[in-house]
């Protein structure tokens, strides 16, 4: 096998465009802490719909900048007029009053039981900040950001403790590069489903781990008509951001 050809094919078309925004500049870093709060995200849409009477959506929210409030002001404003019997389709208007700042604090205050009560305890992140989205009606919704504190029940530290043999045994993925090539960008910019780009395949693949090359590999064919990589060499060296 000298040459390796890729054909690209585009996307379905519910699935061509991803609505999707970047981080605030000022909001914080991402902390890295991948625990999965989707139990927890479902019960704060459920209790957000039942106190505001109307279709909630809650997704995980990009942070929020420095000093700014726990619960948006706008969700305040909301639930100010849901209680004191005004339509909901009309807000009021005056976010920036007291009577909106109360009941945007109570909002958090009615959903902190069930956060002390769903927070995964694996995880440790510092603060939930959600993205909540109130439909008033056919074009019109209400959106804010609510941050709610982890519990402050403290979880004991569990000493790390060394794997030693068993280590050997845990299931590890090594990803094989089957091809590389350098492509000035002239040849990338006419891309569109359906074209062919030659690519050719390297007869000992590297084996990766990491940020280091460990192995050569090349392909051999499998009864059912697959292929797997099977080592030919041990070459440990580092590759940087290549890998």
């Amino acid at each position: 096998m000298s040459e390796l050809r890729i054909r690209t094919e585009a996307p379905p078309a519910a699935d061509f465009v991803d609505v999707w925004q970047p981080r605030s500049a000022a909001a914080p870093p991402d902390d890295g802490d991948d625990t999965p709060f989707m139990p927890l995200i479902l019960a704060l849409e459920e209790a957000l719909a039942g106190l505001f009477g109307l279709p909630v959506a809650v997704h995980p929210g990009r942070g929020l900048p420095p000093g700014a409030p726990d619960v948006a002001l706008e969700l305040g404003a909301l639930l100010a007029t849901v209680r004191l019997g005004g339509d909901p389709a009309r807000p009021i208007a005056c976010i920036t009053g007291v009577t909106t700042a109360r009941h945007a604090r109570q909002l958090g205050e009615q959903l902190q039981p069930l956060v002390l009560k769903m927070w995964p305890a694996e995880s440790l992140r510092p603060a939930l900040v959600i993205d909540v989205i109130v439909t008033l009606g056919a074009s019109s919704s209400v959106v804010g950001v609510v941050r709610l504190p982890a519990p402050e029940a403290p979880r004991p530290a569990e000493p790390s403790r060394p794997l030693g043999t068993a280590a050997l045994a845990l299931p590890l993925r090594l990803p094989v590069r089957l091809a590389s090539e350098m492509l000035p960008l002239s040849r990338l910019l006419p891309l569109q489903p359906g074209l062919v780009i030659p690519i050719h395949s390297c007869p000992e693949m590297p084996v990766m781990l990491g940020d280091h090359q460990v192995a050569l590999a090349s392909l051999v064919p499998l009864p059912d008509g697959r292929q797997q990589a099977s080592l030919i060499a041990i070459d440990i060296k580092p590759q940087g951001e290549c890998a």
